[in-house]
């Protein structure tokens, strides 16, 4: 007969959350390792899902949710410690090339 297993995640991240939710769909026990005390902390920060991650987040479910309260990325920009604008990226010029 199999042991019974326990399937450790570290990181509540995208990655380790939707290992997290297709685990509990298959029934398999785990637990989430995070460091910060909120898995969604209100910091100002996005994320943004490639292809790939469309179609992983489909598979389990859980992307047309994502697609109803998302807005597209039309540009990003990076900024320095102390918050200043060091650029910005426009996604959408750079698919019409």
């Amino acid at each position: 007969m199999p042991q019974p297993f326990k399937v450790i995640i570290v990181g509540g991240g995208v990655s380790g959350l939707t290992l997290a939710l297709t685990l509990a769909k298959a029934g398999i026990d785990y637990v989430l390792l995070e460091a910060h005390p909120e898995i969604a902390p209100d910091a100002g920060a996005s994320i943004a899902v490639s292809a790939g991650g469309s179609r992983t987040l489909d598979q389990v479910g859980v992307l047309e949710d994502l697609l109803a309260i998302s807005t597209p990325l039309r540009e990003f920009c990076a900024r320095d410690d102390k918050g200043k604008l060091m650029y910005t990226y426009d996604v959408l010029r750079s698919i019409d090339r």
